[in-house]
């Protein structure tokens, strides 16, 4: 039997779900807005629901509003009332979906509105903004297409809309047919030299697939909403800007990841979380992303579109587990997938490989040594990884390509070969998320596949591994293809390499990529630059970009590195520098970065301004950290930081998004000044929080500073000595480099 149930129900001052936006005397032209957000489980707060994903409802929504106020929210308009006293949107719903992906939005905001293949694409934006939401959005389109077209299903409702709402809690919320974004993501046409919002646009996008159409039973299984788009942004990445870019991004994603594996480690699908925003990391986006990369290489793409379909097919609007995925690519494939769940998603890790290369000249045989080298987390547990490859080696105008399968912790192949090859590469089509370090190949290999290499990760890992015992030659060789590196990927790692190893030589070979016309380039030198303390001449071209650049992200990261490299003339500058105009307070952001490298106790009035609220939401957080950066070289400050971090970390302003990335930059700021008198502080934000991800930073942080203090003093004192002592050593090896090179010359000269 149905049974129909109605409830009357109002809330006031909810403490999350729904937030509301206005102008406040610290932000005068800040946009009146309305607009909720429900992931993981806020929806309940604003009105009665069953708040977890694995249930699924239409909806019908009515909108009261005063007049000239626009209302949107999920499915499709079907009545709008405009009067002199008031405006009135009424939306239906006809599809099955979460609570959490309802949504609510209301401001006065300019629309704009095309159709692709009979589908309306919409965007909605600060009236003022439509220039920078048309830069934003306006691939919005072709990305709906190709999300159709790759996984054959097509896209299921009449329109797609996205809004841009100030305050937002998070870059973009995948509410089912009316995505809401964070204004952060538009932008002017300087800052389109930098980049694009494709990405977020791309995620959020993918999630009409894998999060609305399919859903994950509980949020164990959110790597299928999580890991897909991340994905799908990578594909469509490749679909726009084709394969190098493509590549470079799964590396990025890779690295990111690995990143926190270090930190801490668990399984891609685990039910171990105490609130579901703890599983919303980087191993579910990135590491998930670079997992599914993986099992598409393995079984081929037109395989997995195919398992794709007839998981999209077979489950559409309904619940799901990761092994309903699974079984979908198992009936297509004819494959057993139970041997890579267990190495890839039901643990967590990945591999690391230590690489050997011997060339025997009369047998013409090369052996490749391979060792994994990653630890498990657990004791007396080994973590081995059996993985299939691929070996290839590489000659003047052609390549041998040979498959193997690791098994074991040490594995040797041998390969006898027509002649030694120039170089060789282990996974060259960079299916595998995994971290390679050469141990033992000869240099002229390593050149060669710098300079050969078809794919641009071989191209830098053979720069980074160049990094190691390095040489003048190895600095030539780097410099040199610097000079001819077009893929800016690859460019930026050549400028690291040359970065990390120093000298004056590497230092002109930055200095001269400077005339990059690709500022992505420019911004990786500057930073490479920044590891020329006192240098006088990296610090005029550093301070030469900050000054006039055509990019705000080169004249950022320049202004950062004037602080890096205790540049102390640059004091006023940076001063002067601070009210610049720039995209997302990127400037200011740069400016507090340097003032922290250059602990000048000037800077303390400009931090504390910059700190408070009605600054930039993004430039505060940098504010904080350089406090309490400021408090470790004056401790009589330690006090007065931990008073004002304390009350940016319990801030009230009307609404909680108002405050959120306050009370954010206060937890990490109060983890840098590692003083167990903020714990009280940081307790009262476990208690009383409602954002998980605040409460987690918190928790994050008392464990952290508890940890900290059972180190004796002695143990930092030594820490902090020896990291002046391996600056020192960079110095001496400067001073050599020096010294070698006027021998070099005095020695020609007597020869001629």
């Amino acid at each position: 039997d149905r049974m129909s149930i109605k409830l009357d129900h109002s809330v006031t001052r909810p403490v999350a779900g729904i937030y509301f936006t206005k102008p406040d005397n610290h932000h005068t032209d800040r946009f009146k807005t309305v607009w909720t957000q429900g992931q993981d489980e806020d929806s309940r707060y604003y009105f009665p629901c069953f708040d977890k994903p694995n249930f699924k409802q239409t909806t019908e929504v009515v909108i009261n509003l005063p007049p000239k106020m626009f209302g949107l929210s999920n499915g499709r308009l079907i009545k709008k009332s405009i009067s002199r006293l008031s405006s009135s949107f009424h939306y239906k719903m006809e599809l099955p979906y979460s609570t959490y992906l309802l949504s609510i939005v209301a401001g006065e905001f300019a629309e704009h509105k095309e159709t692709v293949k009979g589908v309306d694409i919409k965007w909605y934006v600060q009236k003022g903004l439509e220039k920078e939401g048309r830069n934003a959005f306006r691939d919005t389109g072709k990305i709906i297409r190709f999300f159709s077209d790759y996984t054959g299903f097509k896209y299921p409702y009449k329109h797609y809309t996205q809004i841009a709402v100030p305050e937002f809690v998070f870059g973009g919320m995948e509410n089912f047919t009316v995505t809401t974004q964070t204004d952060l993501a538009l932008f002017d046409n300087r800052a389109a030299l930098d980049g694009d919002s494709n990405g977020l646009v791309a995620h959020e996008a993918a999630h009409t697939w894998f999060g609305n159409i399919v859903t994950a039973k509980n949020w164990s299984h959110a790597w299928l909403h999580e890991s897909f788009a991340t994905y799908f942004d990578a594909l469509y990445t490749r679909e726009s800007k084709g394969e190098n870019e493509f590549r470079y991004q799964l590396l990025e994603n890779a690295e990111t990841y690995f990143s926190e594996d270090y930190a801490y480690r668990r399984p891609i699908v685990t039910n171990v979380y105490k609130e579901p925003i703890d599983l919303f990391d980087a191993h579910l986006y990135p590491g998930g992303a670079v997992r599914l990369h993986h099992l598409k290489s393995i079984i081929g793409e037109k395989l997995f579109r195919k398992g794709l379909k007839v998981f999209l097919d077979r489950h559409s609007y309904n619940l799901v587990e990761t092994t309903d995925f699974i079984r979908c690519l198992e009936e297509v494939t004819g494959c057993n997938f139970d041997e890579w769940l267990h190495q890839w998603i039901y643990r967590g890790g990945y591999p690391k490989l230590e690489l050997t290369f011997d060339w025997s000249a009369n047998d013409k045989v090369a052996t490749v040594g391979i060792k994994q080298t990653q630890k498990s987390d657990k004791k007396n547990e080994e973590l081995l990884f059996k993985i299939p490859f691929i070996l290839e080696f590489y000659y003047k105008n052609s390549e041998e390509r040979f498959s193997v399968e690791i098994k074991s912790d040490k594995e040797k192949f041998c390969f006898r070969l027509k002649s030694k090859p120039l170089f060789f590469r282990i996974d060259p089509d960079y299916a595998c998320p995994c971290k390679v370090v050469v141990s033992d190949v000869p240099r002229p290999m390593l050149y060669e596949q710098l300079k050969r290499d078809p794919d641009p990760i071989g191209r830098l890992e053979a720069a980074s591994a160049l990094t190691k015992n390095s040489s003048t030659e190895d600095v030539n060789i780097l410099g040199e293809r610097l000079k001819k590196e077009k893929e800016w990927g690859v460019a930026i790692r050549i400028a690291k390499a040359l970065g990390k190893i120093g000298g004056d030589e590497a230092r002109n070979f930055l200095i001269k990529g400077l005339k990059s016309s690709n500022p992505k380039i420019r911004k990786g030198i500057i930073s490479a630059l920044g590891n020329f303390c006192h240098d006088e001449k990296a610090i005029l071209s550093i301070r030469q970009c900050a000054k006039n650049d055509s990019s705000y992200r080169v004249e950022a990261i320049a202004l950062h590195m004037l602080g890096k490299v205790k540049d102390r003339d640059s004091f006023a500058f940076l001063e002067s520098s601070i009210s610049r105009k720039s995209h997302n307070a990127m400037a200011q952001t740069a400016i507090y970065n340097a003032l922290a490298e250059l602990e000048d106790e000037k800077s303390w009035d400009y931090l504390i301004r910059g700190a408070e609220y009605g600054a930039h939401r993004n430039s505060r957080q940098a504010a904080m950290r350089a406090l309490a950066k400021l408090a470790h070289r004056y401790p009589y400050r330690k006090v007065e930081v931990v008073e004002h971090l304390t009350r940016f970390a319990h801030e009230k302003r009307g609404t909680p998004a108002a405050t959120f990335r306050g009370k954010l930059g206060a937890i990490m700021a109060m983890k840098q000044l590692d003083d167990l008198s903020v714990v009280p502080a940081l307790r009262q934000i476990v208690d009383n929080e409602t954002d998980g991800r605040l409460q987690r930073r918190a928790e994050d942080t008392i464990s952290f500073l508890r940890e900290s203090a059972k180190k004796p003093k002695e143990m930092k004192e030594i820490r902090s000595e020896l990291d002046s002592v391996i600056t020192e050593n960079k110095l001496l090896r400067e001073r050599m480099n020096i010294i070698e090179k006027k021998h070099t010359a005095k020695t020609r000269k007597k020869k001629g």
